[in-house]
């Protein structure tokens, strides 16, 4: 019952073209971007850049939901990308957790408690072990890629001579808002490798998909409630700008969820569509 009323959402949200609704949510961000800069008199206003970085934040999210059915074995996916992007999450986290003291980013409590459930979606739902390097190396892109969030961060950081904030403050600031931004880019660059692939449906055991998808989007969706939804109406009377940044993209995000969902919770649906792809000597 769940899952055909998951399947009738996205068929109505999206009916024949996925990019339509993810474009218009896209557009609205947009839009609120050229508002602020109109409204702007002096410049510099911070909230420009907290909108301009929602549309780059937003734009892998577009991505993975007009390429993912590209794939040969779509469903699949989420086992493959569903740990780095938790892992990224994770990361970010463990910054904002590590300087409360010195600098709340967000809302301090619930950043620990979005790492606390990032941690048990990483456990419970895609058996990562902490404590056991294997987990690690098959990881190691992610790492570098936070490397890489960090070494920008203190870039950005020496050449912007005029904050009034410690250089280790801003530093850690930015470094968390950068690998926030890239979280869903190892989803981005698997699925886009995927996708060019022609190759039948992987080998291998199946994963619990729908077990995983049920811990990731269940975190996802918990935690930009508080990260997005919470701060909007905390926001809404004093940046109402920046409040609406944050309602389109947990939009966004919560289209992909139930995007995402429909299709893990509906494989003969889906299998119809692959079914389609096969050339026609396969049905002789």
């Amino acid at each position: 019952m769940l899952s055909q009323a998951m399947w009738s959402t996205q068929q109505a949200l999206h009916g024949k073209n996925n990019a339509a609704l993810p474009a218009i949510l896209v557009g609205a961000a947009s839009l609120l971007l050229i508002g602020c800069h109109a409204v702007d008199e002096q410049g510099g206003d911070p909230t420009k850049t907290f909108l301009a970085l929602v549309i780059v934040q937003m734009l892998p999210l577009v991505f993975l939901e007009m390429k993912i059915l590209s794939c040969p074995d779509p469903i699949s996916m989420l086992s493959r990308f569903g740990t780095k992007v938790l892992l990224m999450h994770a990361a970010f986290l463990v910054l904002r957790v590590c300087t409360w003291p010195l600098l709340e980013v967000g809302m301090g409590v619930c950043n620990v408690i979005g790492l606390l459930c990032a941690c048990a979606a990483l456990h419970f739902g895609f058996c990562f072990r902490f404590f056991m390097s294997a987990s690690w190396k098959q990881n190691f892109d992610v790492c570098g890629l936070i490397a890489l969030a960090a070494a920008a961060a203190v870039v950005t950081e020496l050449l912007d001579f005029n904050s009034p904030y410690a250089m280790l403050e801003r530093t850690i600031f930015t470094a968390s808002s950068y690998i926030e931004i890239l979280a869903f880019m190892p989803a981005v660059w698997m699925v886009h490798q995927e996708a060019k692939k022609n190759d039948d449906l992987l080998d291998g055991p199946a994963p619990d998909t729908e077990k995983q998808a049920a811990f990731f989007f269940s975190f996802l969706v918990a935690f930009y409630i508080l990260e997005d939804v919470i701060s909007a109406f905390r926001i809404a009377d004093i940046v109402p700008l920046a409040a609406g940044g944050h309602v389109v993209h947990f939009l966004l995000l919560l289209d992909f969820a139930c995007y995402m969902l429909a299709h893990i919770y509906n494989p003969d649906k889906l299998q119809g569509r692959l079914l389609r792809w096969l050339p026609d000597q396969l049905w002789v």
